[in-house]
């Protein structure tokens, strides 16, 4: 008698699955001396790293480390990139600032920054540049999903740790605040659950989608910065990035050309032309015009300027 199919595996079915299988069983825990789970090894705080954190029907809450290679982050000169890099690296250095105030009520120590521009203008890099900069301070990046997940993971994570510092990568928000309760959303902004040492760090290619309960609440994101597309010098040392010696020599590429043929582009469009021309071998001028053509005219009200985002230092493109 032939062997019956089985019922197809939910997704959270084939994860506890791979966790049996991957878990190595090695000591004992308990959480009231009465109680004794098998456990895995246990440590005392998460490595510094990019961190989901997701629900397992078996393990329950946890963190999954992500992949996150911080050698390849460009920093491009003339960027948005620098000025949101050193606004949080002063913020970092700075906590004694926000709870010694010498008699005064401490400030809530706590920042939330918002990236907005076209799609593919480097928004991506910056945050980065950002992660890669926490990382080495020893601190953790969340990536934000769910927000009631969140909430339960940063209560368990403070328990644990209650010092390290955090990013909360909210990357287009304005899908996540479309998806969720709002409410929520603002409660975990305004700092609702005493969470601190934290950088909320939101993206958006949409501002004009976002309402005033976030825009217009410095308490929530306190500064706004427009990511334009990549300065000459920029996208010079991206494509210098992507080229290789053999490939400018044997291509006679000039890369100051292509800098200049360029503008206007966004690292995606910059990246197409290399792969266009180098790797698929197409003409340059034909690909070129292509790219043109595909190129994305962003309107006013898409890049915030209706809408209150416009800026003396946020205007500037790169």
């Amino acid at each position: 008698m032939g062997r019956k199919n089985s019922a197809p595996r939910s997704a959270g079915q084939e994860e506890d699955d791979a966790m049996s299988k991957n878990g190595t069983i090695s000591q004992w825990n308990t959480p009231d001396g009465q109680r004794f789970l098998p456990s895995g090894q246990t440590v005392t705080t998460l490595t510094p790293g990019l961190y989901d954190i997701r629900v397992s029907p078996s393990v329950g809450l946890y963190f999954d480390k992500l992949s996150f290679n911080t050698e390849s982050v460009l920093l491009f000169p003339d960027s948005k990139s620098s000025e949101v890099l050193g606004e949080l690296q002063k913020f970092w250095d700075r906590e004694q600032y926000f709870k010694n105030r010498e008699g005064k009520t401490p400030i809530k120590y706590k920042r939330g920054m918002i990236l907005y521009g076209p799609a593919g203008s480097g928004k991506t890099s910056t945050i980065a540049l950002v992660m890669k900069d926490v990382i080495e301070r020893g601190g953790v990046v969340f990536v934000f999903t769910d927000p009631d997940t969140f909430i339960e993971g940063v209560r368990i994570f403070r328990k644990v740790q209650p010092k390290t510092k955090v990013v909360v990568l909210m990357e287009d928000i304005d899908v996540i605040l479309s998806r969720h309760d709002e409410s929520t959303v603002l409660n975990i902004l305004d700092g609702v659950n005493s969470f601190e040492d934290v950088v909320f760090l939101a993206t958006t290619n949409y501002p004009d989608k976002l309402g005033a309960r976030i825009i217009n609440r410095p308490s929530r994101f306190d500064k706004r910065i427009k990511i334009g597309y990549p300065s000459f010098e920029a996208r010079k040392m991206y494509l210098e990035y992507l080229l290789t010696k053999t490939e400018i020599k044997e291509k006679k590429v000039d890369v100051s050309k292509w800098a200049e043929d360029t503008d206007g582009f966004s690292l995606a469009h910059i990246k197409e032309l290399v792969v266009s021309v180098i790797i698929l071998d197409n003409d340059y001028s034909e690909a070129l015009t292509t790219l043109r053509d595909m190129k994305e005219v962003v309107l006013a009200e898409e890049d915030g300027s209706k809408i209150g985002f416009s800026h003396p230092s946020n205007t500037e493109e790169n």
